[in-house]
């Protein structure tokens, strides 16, 4: 019986990920570090396009290696002690830090706490030679509130819901439908009670599936999941290794007085100076999408730039 649930689980996920774009037989350029800020801004919007179920065609690659954007939000801290692209003190004890991937397929209008600044990481298999590989953990359709997780694993389940809230294949959630439905159905504390989609390396063929099915899980909870942004939990780095991250972009949220732009044009700035030969990282304007439907931009303008190119 286990067998028979477990093929109709693979047949079930296989035929979802038929309705995505498929990608191309080989991504991955590893010459992006050549592109200027125009260029970044024109690829961000292709990696927002790109509505891959997997890389490469394989399914033990996740889309986040090739597509979508990886971004984290920052605000400086106010001891100075620590710089907004390195691990955070929290981040430190959990073992993992926290990131949103923005997608057409997985859209949301507003980023997490509501800041209005941060920066993109590269996708992995287009990140310039020489960066660190930084792993992705989980992915959970929504904010999973991961300060209230597991102390011993980031990834884990929430003390108060310690069944339901552990990682989705325990959990008995494959697909996006049932994601939606464990959602649904509960009338306590939704974030605190989701599950995580386990995509970390060791998975091998089932982290591609995982990861697409949490993306799906997001598009099919309609207004409410647009209305938040999704998490993703990266394992931990050393700090003090700015050379080595493979940050592509700081970005800012455009429109009104643009009041992210100042932090942008710090840690620009920041960034330059603790790099050793310096990096100039571009300053790109995002516009969040208006609706599920619409689309995000991401542009360049020369005038936002506190280092020049």
């Amino acid at each position: 019986m286990r067998k028979l649930a477990t093929s109709l689980f693979i047949t079930l996920l296989l035929g979802c990920s038929q309705t995505a774009v498929q990608p191309p037989a080989a991504i991955g350029t590893r010459d992006a570090h050549a592109l200027n800020g125009p260029q970044i801004a024109s690829h961000l919007n292709t990696l927002y396009g790109r509505q891959f179920p997997n890389c490469n065609k394989s399914e033990s690659q996740p889309a986040f290696l090739c597509s979508g954007v990886t971004l984290r939000v920052t605000a400086r801290d106010p001891a100075g002690l620590y710089k907004v692209w390195d691990p955070s003190p929290a981040s430190v004890k959990s073992g993992g830090v926290s990131y949103s991937y923005l997608r057409q397929d997985a859209n949301f209008g507003r980023l997490a706490w509501g800041y209005g600044n941060g920066y993109i990481l590269y996708p992995f298999l287009e990140q310039p030679p020489g960066k660190l590989h930084l792993k992705v953990l989980c992915s959970y359709p929504m904010d999973a509130w991961t300060w209230s997780r597991s102390t011993t694993s980031v990834c884990g389940p929430t003390p108060q819901y310690p069944n339901v809230s552990q990682a989705c294949h325990l959990a008995g959630v494959f697909t996006g439908e049932q994601a939606k439905t464990a959602w649904d159905v509960s009338y306590e504390n939704k974030n605190l009670r989701q599950c995580g989609f386990d995509v970390r390396d060791e998975r091998d063929h089932l982290a591609g599936p995982a990861f697409y099915q949490s993306l799906r899980a997001k598009t099919l909870l309609g207004a409410t999941g647009f209305g938040q942004q999704n998490e993703i939990v990266i394992r931990i780095w050393a700090a003090g290794q700015a050379n080595a991250l493979p940050i592509m972009a700081f970005f800012f949220i455009a429109g009104g007085t643009n009041a992210g732009l100042a932090d942008a044009q710090y840690n620009q700035r920041d960034f330059y100076n603790s790099t050793n030969p310096k990096i100039v990282v571009p300053i790109i304007r995002l516009t969040p999408a208006a609706s599920a439907a619409a689309p995000a931009t991401f542009t360049y303008s020369a005038a936002d730039q506190a280092v020049a190119q």
